[in-house]
């Protein structure tokens, strides 16, 4: 409304300059009619106000029409956008999920190719040898070529099958073997499975090949002197009779040394003994040292096992007895009037019961203090209670030492055996390099005993701790359980107590001294 006034004293200052003159004899003519013109331009100016505003809101409206088109088009192009970054995301984890499958079958078929020729056997080196050398190479020549280098590389896959083709139904082969004191023997071979056989052509020598390593291109020759032909029979025919063998020629080999057989943990005592004899002296002190702390240990496991079951067995028995007396504790100071149904009826087992123990303890205590008074039972006072307390957790006190006692030899033999045992390793492995560095020759056969029979000592020291550990946790347990037991009825003494003497006045109560409280 303000601003229409406005407007209309602006159209009247416009209508005041205006080059219409007027007679200056009737100014109130003068003044309806600039008021006429000022009503007449105002009308024309709101008209065409109203016109563009008109004009302005339906312009707007086309904006914000133009403006919901565009937002959609942008929420759509935003959602092809996080589409197309979602599939190129996809994309780009699908090739790399297929660069790993490519690098890890690549990587299994090289490593496969690798140790194709390795682990055959070696009388196999001669036919398999050179094809594989060639397939790896050509594999490695196109590296740059990823589908021919897998092609290349599955080369020895299907080579490999083939093998398993062939020696599962018999493969024979030309080749050459080595004999005794390495004597090369030109014959013919056949694998069978995991057995390779040969025969020379004259059939004056033939065996086994076993799985073993000569250093050389071709496999050793192990002759089987009973077969009376039927190996180079098979071979050429390629019908009989042989000998098959699933551990690639060793047990064959140990059939010939040792006919029958040998039982293996024979052999392994055997091979303890072998040790043994190369034992040094620091060895044995450490051994020495282990077998004491294994005497020591057991012998105390066993006598505290033997406790341990005395004590339960006590326990037993009184818990039977603690009926009679656990009913009316007031019977525990006229013991001497008690009839027989609220007497303990105490045997050897029982008194070796922590709970005997611990109930004459309180019993003592009460019959001490009530008897101390002169005018019958009074009951106890809050001391006397806490006291008669204080004597029993002593008692519990003097029960765990008592169960406790010589553990702590089986805690020293968990500790220091293995380490009595390590020591003696170390100074055994220490003297036989010393040695060795002293001979300045480096041998297998040479070292392999020292070590071995410096190893003993480790073992010896975890044959003490291993055992001693078990022992110590089970003894440990019990020990435990029994302390529980004894802690509960210590607690159900005293809350009896309270029941069947309750508090008295202190200035009533019957004083002790400090030697009557002991």
């Amino acid at each position: 409304m303000y601003r229409m006034k406005k407007f209309a004293l602006v159209l009247l200052a416009l209508a005041s300059t205006s080059s219409v003159s007027y007679s200056q004899s009737d100014p109130v003519a003068e003044a309806k009619a600039k008021v006429d013109e000022a009503a007449q331009s105002l009308t024309k100016y709101q008209s065409e106000h109203s016109d563009l505003r008109r004009q302005l809101y339906k312009e707007i409206n086309q904006l914000d029409d133009e403006a919901i088109d565009l937002s959609k088009q942008l929420r759509k192009l935003e959602s092809d956008e996080a589409l197309r970054t979602t599939n190129s995301k996809k994309l780009d984890k699908e090739v790399e999920t297929r660069k790993n499958q490519f690098n890890y079958t690549s990587g299994l078929l090289n490593q496969y190719s690798k140790a194709f020729v390795t682990r055959i056997h070696p009388s196999e080196y001669q036919l398999y040898r050179e094809p594989v050398g060639i397939i790896d190479q050509t594999a490695l020549n196109a590296a740059d070529q990823p589908v021919r280098e897998i092609e290349e590389r599955a080369k020895v896959l299907a080579l490999g099958i083939k093998r398993l083709k062939e020696i599962s139904g018999g493969s024979t082969y030309e080749g050459k073997a080595l004999g005794f004191a390495g004597k090369s023997i030109s014959g013919k071979f056949m694998i069978m499975g995991p057995s390779v056989f040969f025969a020379n052509s004259d059939g004056l020598s033939e065996g086994i090949c076993p799985a073993r390593d000569t250093g050389s291109n071709f496999p050793a020759f192990v002759s089987i002197n009973k077969s009376n032909g039927a190996i180079l029979k098979t071979i050429q025919s390629g019908v009989g009779m042989l000998p098959f063998d699933g551990t690639l020629g060793k047990a064959i080999i140990a059939e010939m040394k040792h006919p029958g057989g040998q039982n293996k943990a024979l052999e392994h005592i055997m091979l303890f003994n072998d040790i043994a004899k190369n034992m040094m002296f620091d060895g044995w002190i450490a051994i020495g040292i282990c077998v004491l702390m294994i005497a020591i240990g057991w012998t105390v496991a066993a006598r505290k096992i033997v406790f341990l079951n005395s004590i339960e067995k006590g326990n037993r028995e009184f818990l039977k007895q603690w009926s009679k007396v656990s009913n009316d504790l007031t019977t525990l100071e006229r013991n001497s009037n008690a009839v027989e149904s609220t007497k303990l009826n105490e045997t050897p087992a029982m008194k070796r019961s922590p709970f005997y123990e611990i109930y004459h303890i309180g019993s003592d205590e009460i019959t001490n203090r009530i008897a101390a008074t002169n005018s019958g039972h009074k009951g106890l006072s809050g001391r006397s209670i806490q006291a008669v307390r204080a004597a029993l957790d002593s008692g519990l006190v003097q029960l765990q030492h008592k169960l406790t006692d010589g553990l702590v030899y089986l805690t020293i033999s968990i500790a220091g055996g293995p380490y009595v045992g390590l020591l003696g390793t170390v100074v055994g492995v220490m003297i036989t390099f010393a040695i060795i560095s002293k001979e300045g020759e480096v041998n297998v056969n040479a070292i392999a005993p020292g070590i071995a029979s410096a190893l003993l000592a480790t073992v010896a020291g975890l044959i003490v701790a291993i055992p001693a550990l078990f022992v110590y946790s089970y003894l440990n347990n019990r020990i435990k359980n029994i302390t529980s037991e004894v802690k509960v009825f210590i607690d159900e003494f005293v809350a009896k107590m309270a029941e069947f003497y309750p508090q008295v006045n202190e200035a009533t109560a019957p004083k002790f001294s400090d030697q009557d409280d002991s």
